[in-house]
């Protein structure tokens, strides 16, 4: 299975067109920097089999973590659980904040 991977500087439009966004890290990590996206999903890797219906299966979908590599795999298995446009965020919070983009 292929994912496809979303440029930091295009988040903030596929959200504006209706895109969902994910933030897969834990709770300490979104308390030290978060991402300055209104109304996106919180919801840890490892409560995403559990969580998944949160998450709508008819959106774009666009995940997130610290680096891509835990977003790669939420993408993974949610395109093994029938979601069809997911993409991973290339280089996670930390490739957002390098580019300068919102943070809470």
């Amino acid at each position: 299975m292929i994912i496809e991977e979303i440029n930091p500087k295009d988040v903030q439009a596929a959200i504006k067109r209706g895109s969902v966004f994910v933030d897969v890290r834990e709770p300490y990590e979104i308390e030290e920097v978060s991402y300055g996206i209104e109304g996106h999903l919180q919801i840890p890797l490892g409560a995403i089999q559990t969580r998944m219906t949160e998450i709508p299966k008819d959106a774009s979908v666009i995940i997130g973590c610290r680096s891509g590599a835990r977003s790669m795999q939420a993408c993974q298995f949610l395109g093994m659980n029938g979601y069809k446009n997911v993409k991973n965020l290339q280089g996670g919070i930390m490739s957002w904040t390098d580019n300068g983009l919102p943070t809470k």
